[in-house]
């Protein structure tokens, strides 16, 4: 006798942990570089460089590498850009860390700020809060047929898990170009740049992941006839990529994270040998997460009536899943400038990032909780301050819609900006508004006693003759017609025969003629 088993592949969290960390260091302006009369903007971002698991403790190298913006002290002010790193090691205990796991990371920067401490140094400082999750790969075998012997009945459970089909990381180049505008001066060196990624979809076809969105670029640049004057550029370049998959299918449900990891800006000669186009090379980096829903028919009991059958039984925990939700948030802001500040004459560039503070999982789903942290680059009446960037926070609450999740649920949440928008009301004050774009991914936990093997052994005869060849048999409250049938040694088709039931249904106190179904040549 042999147990058919199902094998599935599935992914588990063995623990998780959350750091924080402040950064804090300051830079020294290059000699190369003119002295600094006042910060315009900053921004940063965290790379890790390597991440390593032992023994229950998780090995974190990285550094924030940060930019920032400014202008010079001269009387004639102009502005330039410098930028350096942080470099950090953090080391975050998960008691079941160890070689050999997955590790998911995620990073958020609360705030990066920047100071003047005199015309040659900056103060650079940022709290950093670090998000990790320690994964194991896992196959659970499942029984769902017995070879080998005739005559063994079996009850089974309907099961629908979340079979793991992909889980990589892959990475998607992003080239264009773009053509300055014939009433833009032509390029000395670009200052600043800043390139975002807005609208993205992600979809899951034969083979591969598709991605569409766009890119908005925006260059801040010292013409070739006008140094020390600032000119600007903002374009929206639509994209379109693919990334093989193997094993992906349509139908299939995943969690994908799109990032943006670099954009590179490369100054190009047009045809007449003007410095007039720049040349795009941006990185996204995709993780993927793709599942396929098993329904298979689990052996959850089995019997034969003329042998003693004793299953091994051993306990398996599985996911299924719940929901898989996209929807959107949209929020929005007045943000005023401060009163010492001088008036808004142009709005330049506006960017965005979604920060999540806090999910709890509700009755109704998940109440998800946060803001958008938005920048705002723009043109002063202040010939003195050319330009000034205002800061500003949009808190939002979003509720996912999730039926029948509960605390003991596993979930991945991804939320990007999608939209960004920013409009003048005045002189001294901007609207903005953002359309934030959230996707969760819902399963249940699951936990069975799930048979793993099963001992054949001689029937006690004496027990066997000692229950009735024929009996009335008077239903109870809790009584089944499988365990009824298992009981007295017979099968359920055949209490369904001799009582002409035309279901399995048994309701208290309903009466069946039961006759013990053996083969004579046992007794």
């Amino acid at each position: 006798m042999e147990l058919v088993r199902k094998t599935i592949h599935m992914i588990r969290q063995k623990g998780k942990a959350v750091s924080q960390m402040t950064l804090d260091d300051d830079y020294n302006i290059p000699e190369t570089m003119p002295d600094a009369g006042m910060i315009v903007q900053e921004k940063g971002k965290i790379d890790i460089e390597e991440i390593k698991a032992e023994n229950g403790r998780v090995l974190l190298r990285g550094a924030l590498k940060f930019f920032i913006l400014y202008m010079d002290d001269a009387e004639e002010s102009s502005l330039h850009s410098v930028k350096g790193q942080i470099p950090f090691e953090e080391t975050m205990n998960v008691e079941s860390a160890g070689d050999g796991d997955s590790l998911k990371l995620d990073w958020m920067l609360e705030d990066i700020s920047a100071v003047l401490i005199n015309s040659r140094k900056f103060g650079i400082k940022t709290v950093a809060t670090l998000e990790l999750s320690v994964e194991e790969l896992r196959d659970e075998e499942v029984p769902v047929a017995v070879e080998g012997t005739e005559g063994i009945k079996m009850k089974t459970c309907p099961m629908s898990a979340a079979a793991l089909a992909v889980r990589k990381r892959d990475t998607s180049r992003i080239k264009d170009e773009i053509i300055l505008p014939a009433n833009k001066p032509n390029i000395r060196q670009i200052i600043w740049q800043d390139t975002v990624m807005q609208g993205t979809e992600l979809r899951l076809a034969e083979g591969e992941v598709v991605i569409k969105g766009e890119l908005v670029v925006f260059i801040l640049y010292e013409g070739e006839e006008e140094e020390g004057k600032a000119s600007w550029l903002e374009q929206i370049l639509p994209f379109n990529s693919r990334v093989d998959v193997n094993g992906c299918q349509e139908g299939m449900v995943g969690s994908l994270k799109l990032e943006l990891a670099g954009a590179d800006l490369e100054i190009k000669p047009d045809y007449d040998g003007e410095l007039r186009v720049i040349n795009i090379d941006a990185v996204l980096e995709l993780d993927i997460r793709i599942y396929q829903e098993e329904k298979l028919d689990m052996i959850c009991d089995l019997y034969h009536p003329g042998m003693e059958l004793i299953p091994t039984v051993s306990p398996v925990s599985y996911e299924s899943l719940l929901v898989s939700n996209a929807s959107k948030c949209r929020v929005s802001e007045r943000l005023k400038t401060g009163g010492q500040e001088p008036s808004i004459l142009q709005l330049c560039h506006g960017s965005g990032e979604v920060k999540i503070d806090d999910c709890t999982v509700t009755e109704e789903g998940i109440l998800v909780e946060g803001a958008v942290q938005v920048q705002i680059l723009y043109v002063t009446s202040d010939d003195s301050h050319p330009m000034l960037c205002l800061k500003g926070l949009i808190p939002f609450e979003h509720q996912i819609e999730a039926p029948g999740i509960g605390r003991d649920s596993v979930y991945y949440l991804n939320a990007w900006l999608e939209q960004l928008s920013v409009d003048m009301v005045s002189s001294g004050e901007l609207e903005v508004k953002a359309v934030i774009q959230v996707h969760a991914l819902v399963f249940a936990r699951r936990n069975l006693s799930c048979i793993t093997e099963i001992t054949e052994s001689p029937l006690d005869l004496d027990a066997v003759k000692a229950l009735p060849g024929f009996l009335l048999y008077v239903a109870q409250p809790s009584d089944t017609l499988w365990d009824v049938a298992k009981a007295y040694r017979t099968t359920t088709e055949r209490i369904c025969e001799l009582n002409g039931l035309a279901s399995e249904d048994l309701r208290p106190g309903q009466k069946l003629i039961l006759v013990k179904e053996m083969g004579r040549g046992n007794l």
